[in-house]
């Protein structure tokens, strides 16, 4: 996870500042949903790994059950995150799907 988050939290904070003093190498349509490949792609990266780091703690509490409170809370967080991926997936899959798409 921490290889997709490094590449996405860069991107935002190189070409947040970049923006910020209004630098030629500042990318042109900064955070833009249909215009910034580099958001889209990292982000939806990053949306996938926590889907499925999300969902792998789910599954592995399941499995071996639950001993005490800290694994319930590990549960309670781990469906919070599998929300918050899954909601931020659902929005950045069709401008990904779009890019990808666009290049064949």
């Amino acid at each position: 996870m921490l290889i997709s988050a490094v590449p996405f939290l860069g991107y935002i904070v190189i070409g947040g500042v970049l923006t910020l003093v209004e630098s030629r190498w500042a990318p042109e349509n900064f955070l833009s949903m249909t215009a910034d490949p580099g958001f889209v792609l990292t982000g939806t990266l990053v949306c996938l790994f926590i889907v499925e780091a999300t969902a792998s703690f789910i599954l592995y509490y399941l499995l071996t059950g639950f001993e005490n409170e800290r694994s319930q809370f590990v549960l309670l967080m781990s469906y919070i995150g599998l929300g918050f991926g899954g909601a931020a997936l659902r929005v950045f899959i069709p401008s990904c799907i779009a890019f990808l798409t666009s290049w064949l």
